[in-house]
């Protein structure tokens, strides 16, 4: 940071010693130039400079901020969890769901071959799709809910993550909340673009309101029937369920909380998917529901 801060402030000086000896006074009687021009050039291309750095340097920092928060607040989201459900017998870990089905004719299957995907990163668990977004990703899982926050697709070190599901989830048979993160990144890049769930223009045209999920084994098509802006919070990130009522209550005040009614029955013969970002202050997340209503085996 340091560094970055002090080769912006020099950036002025050095632009205009390089002007003053491009335009010397023997150049600038052979280009023809009045010397009062010249102070007007050097002043202005300074200053256009100046405020094009501290504009990169901003968002470079906001950037960060904003990923270092939801990385701290997921982690710690992640430890409290793992002490609740320490405290159930194992013979308990999962409700059993009979899925319901409602598939919708228009709305198609994202067929993805996730075998290339694969061979370059054996932690390929997925592909996402959400409608009326650019969300169309690979999915990864590692073995905590910390890799993903600072390493890329390839495992490269960078600032920007990647999409990855929660390492408690198993993608061979979905649990009944599947969960899956990413940072919302300036250019709106992984899950920047979720926060447009909560507009107007996306929320009323109904083939928006679908999930596309391809695993190894089956694709899926998930409806939403909720989304909103909340606190950190634990209670939306838990993934197994040990009676139907703590399910149905669970699934009850998801739906209370949505900004928009999609309209949609949610009941404990229902699994959903759970996708999680922070907002654009980096204070909230934005959290987005959906209920499973068709699959395909592959």
């Amino acid at each position: 940071m340091k560094k970055i801060i002090n080769t912006i402030i020099k950036i002025p000086k050095y632009l205009i010693l390089g002007i003053q000896c491009l335009f010397s006074e023997e150049k600038q009687k052979e280009l023809g130039i009045e010397k009062k021009i010249i102070p007007t050039i050097i002043v202005t291309l300074s200053l256009i400079t100046y405020l094009i750095s501290i504009f990169i340097l901003s968002r470079w920092y906001v950037q960060n901020e904003r990923n270092k928060k939801f990385g701290e607040s997921l982690l710690e989201s992640t430890k409290e969890i793992e002490k609740e459900e320490s405290k159930f017998n194992e013979e308990y870990k999962n409700l059993q769901i009979e899925t319901n089905d409602e598939y919708s004719s228009n709305i198609s299957y994202a067929s993805i071959n996730l075998d290339d995907y694969i061979h370059q990163n054996t932690e390929t668990v997925g592909w996402i799709i959400v409608n009326g977004t650019n969300i169309n990703y690979p999915v990864v899982k590692h073995s905590d809910n910390d890799y993903y926050l600072n390493h890329d697709f390839y495992k490269r070190k960078t600032n920007i993550g990647w999409v990855f599901a929660d390492y408690r989830n198993n993608f061979e048979e979905l649990d009944n909340n599947t969960i899956i993160y990413a940072h919302n990144l300036i250019n709106r890049t992984m899950f920047g673009q979720l926060p447009y769930l909560l507009k107007n223009n996306w929320q009323s045209n109904e083939n928006n309101h679908y999930i596309k999920l391809s695993t190894k084994t089956e694709n899926s098509i998930w409806k939403i029937f909720s989304v909103y802006k909340i606190d950190p919070t634990i209670d939306y990130l838990q993934v197994r369920f040990y009676s139907q009522e703590t399910y149905q209550k669970f699934l009850n005040t998801l739906k209370n909380r949505s900004a928009y009614n999609f309209n949609t029955e949610i009941t404990v013969k229902d699994k959903i998917i759970t996708l999680s970002t922070c907002d654009d202050t980096g204070t909230k997340r934005v959290a987005v529901h959906a209920k499973l209503i068709s699959t395909e085996k592959k």
